[in-house]
């Protein structure tokens, strides 16, 4: 007579995990008529409405030329060329900043003169 087996810590692969499926005994009148429903709206999108004729495609703002996509393309790229510009300036100015700054301490002896005087 083989002994009894006792549940294990670690994972059997040998055997599936153990789950848990709820199953609702309420079914909603939308899920029955969902098929029907997502034909309809497939339809719609397509361009099949109810009468058969297609669908107009509305646009926003209206018809846009060329030029005018040409002259938005050229200010976005100037904008950007500012901003570059704008950061890069400031990048030079505060390297200028720090450079100035490390000339002072060098020339001035800032730091040996503090740490040789007597508190006393």
């Amino acid at each position: 007579m083989k002994p009894p087996r006792l549940p294990s810590p670690f994972r059997n692969v040998s055997q599936a995990p153990r789950s848990f499926k709820f199953r609702s005994a309420h079914v909603d009148s939308r899920a029955l008529n969902w098929k029907e429903r997502k034909e309809a709206l497939e339809r719609e999108v397509q361009g099949d409405s109810v009468e058969g004729a297609p669908r107009k495609l509305r646009f926003r703002g209206g018809p846009s030329t060329q030029k005018e996509r040409e002259s938005r393309y050229e200010a976005l790229r100037r904008s950007r060329r500012r901003a570059m510009l704008r950061s890069a300036v400031i990048l030079l100015a505060l390297l200028y900043g720090a450079w100035l700054g490390m000339k002072w301490v060098e020339t001035t002896d800032f730091a040996k003169e503090y740490l040789l005087t007597d508190p006393s």
